[in-house]
């Protein structure tokens, strides 16, 4: 049998000459890329990896070479599928999609709508492997460009798809020529993860998968030592993470863990309440200081430093006025010993920054006035 040549990318496929350190040069070059390639019809939508595969964008029924010896595989597995209630008793492609995020092997690629899903997935691997576990190798993002969109629940679709599984008309099954057929699936809302990962599929047909033609993509190389930052950006910056990209309630337990240690619980009362504010005013100060120290050779230090006094001085008036209030109650709600306590944090906090300004030699800072005396 003569061995089949692999297909050669084009050198814009691989990115050597520019170097993707963050999500905004990313989105750089996503956008360039568009602008380049994009005719008004066409359409795009994008597929991460982790790695640089020799052959990329391929379902993972090909890549498992499961259909060997057993040309009906896809038949039967949906069959004992539905056996096991595990998809339900409709069209094959459906049974199809429940299939591809159960693991199952399938002929459906997956690809997002949204540039930022497929990053995610090229710097993070599948989540029952540890997420760093592939940092030392390069990732890929392919964007696809596709002229025509076919519906998961119109019937030419479901057709086509019937045919590769029951192997039938015969012009369909024995001309290797339909295998070049790679049909862009829409997206669908079957299940949390496609709604979550604003997914589609690209349908391969065939026995054997035929590579996407090179007019249909390009690629960005997203280098090893980028992957973290990019993870940490991912998450804080937009909110995708393994918890959001499969929202399986056990892919929510860490991120949901993580809240929890940060999640405020404490009773409703005028003590925690106060103590809570004292920290949100110390917090300020140091948020003021920080700035006083980036902006310490501009001309504007007194202003910024009067900017501080206003704020100081708020927190004074209510603690203040929270003193007379508690004075005045026949039950007051709050103990002598805590309310000194909070005094003595206020004014210790108004010390401390006192105390930055004049060894760093920001200017002068109104201390004593700012103190409160019991």
């Amino acid at each position: 049998m003569e061995k089949k040549e692999r297909n050669i990318l084009p050198k814009e496929k691989y990115i050597r000459s520019i170097e993707i350190h963050n999500i905004s040069e990313y989105l750089g070059r996503v956008a360039a890329y568009i602008k380049e390639r994009r005719q008004a019809e066409r359409i795009v939508v994008y597929r991460g990896e982790p790695a640089v595969y020799d052959r990329p964008c391929c379902p993972n029924l090909f890549r498992k070479q499961v259909l060997t010896g057993n040309t009906f595989f896809e038949k039967n597995l949906f069959d004992t599928m539905r056996q096991n209630k595990l998809t339900g008793e409709k069209r094959y492609l459906e049974n199809a999609i429940d299939a591809q995020h159960g693991e199952f092997p399938s002929r459906l690629l997956d690809v997002s709508y949204n540039c930022l899903i497929a990053l995610y997935f090229a710097v993070t691997p599948y989540y029952h492997k540890d997420e760093t576990s592939m940092d030392e190798q390069d990732g890929m993002v392919y964007l696809l460009f596709v002229d025509e969109i076919f519906s998961p629940s119109a019937q030419n679709t479901n057709d086509a798809y019937e045919a590769l599984i029951n192997r039938n008309p015969e012009w369909y099954r024995d001309n290797s020529l339909f295998w070049n057929s790679h049909k862009f699936i829409d997206h669908t809302k079957q299940n949390d993860r496609i709604i979550a990962q604003q997914g589609a599929f690209i349908l391969f047909a065939g026995e054997q998968a035929e590579e996407l033609p090179e007019y249909m993509y390009c690629g960005i190389r997203i280098p090893k030592e980028a992957k973290p930052l990019i993870r940490e950006e991912l998450k804080l910056l937009f909110g995708i993470h393994t918890g959001s990209v499969y929202p399986e309630i056990i892919n929510l337990v860490q991120e949901l863990s993580q809240k929890s240690q940060q999640l405020n619980t404490e009773t409703f009362n005028c003590r925690n309440e106060l103590g809570y504010v004292l920290v949100q005013m110390r917090r300020e100060l140091e948020y003021y200081l920080d700035y006083a120290l980036d902006q310490k050779e501009r001309e504007n230090m007194d202003q910024i430093l009067l900017r501080v006094e206003h704020r100081v001085c708020h927190y004074r008036r209510g603690l203040v006025e929270l003193i007379e209030h508690l004075e005045q109650m026949e039950r007051p709600a709050l103990d002598k010993e805590s309310l000194r306590q909070a005094i003595e944090r206020y004014n210790q906090a108004v010390r401390e920054f006192s105390a930055a300004v004049g060894e760093y030699g920001l200017g002068r800072f109104s201390c004593e006035t700012l103190q409160i005396r019991v």
